[in-house]
């Protein structure tokens, strides 16, 4: 059984921060919980740095801000993510860097307390070391989402796929892929190939395409195999394509109902 997603086994709604302050990211998760999200993603590389900010405070820092949003999280499940540059999120690290920060947050998160502490981690496969970090957020009791984000382009059907089975063997509890559409068929390759993971890998695939072109990928989980999909609340996404929860929810009823 999963700590990240449901557990009835339907997709997941999850929003994600985009705060620059600890009080920003609250009031951002309490409205997502209050829209029917069922993960908090903490976008912890999107925090402005500066003295008495988390990122100032480093892993320890950031640790107590997971704890805080786990807390009045109400029963939606926390997800920690520090998104590099490379991957089109706000934290200039090299790979090195990079993964200090996440084994050193690993072991923060797992001394906090088990009510307050996070379901899971985020882990780029892209910045190397990927079982190990893997290894760590599992000693701290995470659970470990294993990602890769192309917000250029749509990768070849076979590199998508090796990429997805290469986060499963590293030991991922989620295998993650976002990439970019230059088409229509670009978008429905990655259907075809998050079809024909979550059928072989036997773990939770989570994938989308990017931008208005790959909307239909957010709404389509029940159908093609995606167990979490990302929206937005008040307008305010964290990535490109985004919908509003709204929206999303009411999708997700329409195609799961036409399964049953």
């Amino acid at each position: 059984m999963s700590r990240l997603l449901p557990d009835d086994g339907r997709v997941a709604i999850a929003v994600a921060t985009t705060g620059t302050t600890p009080d920003a990211c609250c009031a951002q998760a309490r409205a997502a919980v209050g829209a029917g999200a069922d993960v908090i993603e903490l976008r912890a590389d999107l925090l402005a740095a500066g003295p008495g900010s988390p990122c100032a405070a480093g892993p320890t820092g950031l640790a107590d801000l997971a704890g805080e949003l786990s807390a009045q999280s109400g029963g939606a499940r926390v997800l920690v993510t520090v998104r590099t540059a490379a991957e089109g999120g706000g934290a200039r690290l090299d790979d090195d860097a990079y993964r200090t920060l996440v084994r050193s947050l690993a072991g923060s998160l797992g001394a906090l307390d088990d009510d307050a502490r996070p379901a899971a981690l985020d882990v780029e496969s892209a910045r190397g070391w990927t079982a190990g970090l893997v290894a760590a957020a599992h000693e701290a009791g995470l659970e470990a989402v294993v990602s890769r984000h192309d917000t250029a382009a749509t990768p070849g059907d076979s590199v998508m796929l090796e990429g997805l089975r290469a986060m499963a063997g590293a030991g991922a509890d989620v295998a993650k892929l976002a990439v970019m559409p230059r088409s229509a068929r670009d978008v429905a390759r990655l259907l075809a190939v998050t079809a024909q993971a979550s059928e072989e890998l036997g773990l939770p695939v989570v994938t989308m395409s990017m931008g208005a072109l790959g909307a239909v990928s957010r709404v389509s989980g029940a159908v093609f195999g995606s167990a979490l999909t990302f929206a937005s609340v008040d307008g305010d996404p964290s990535a490109p394509g985004q919908l509003p929860i709204e929206q999303v929810r009411a999708g997700l009823r329409l195609l799961s109902a036409r399964l049953e």
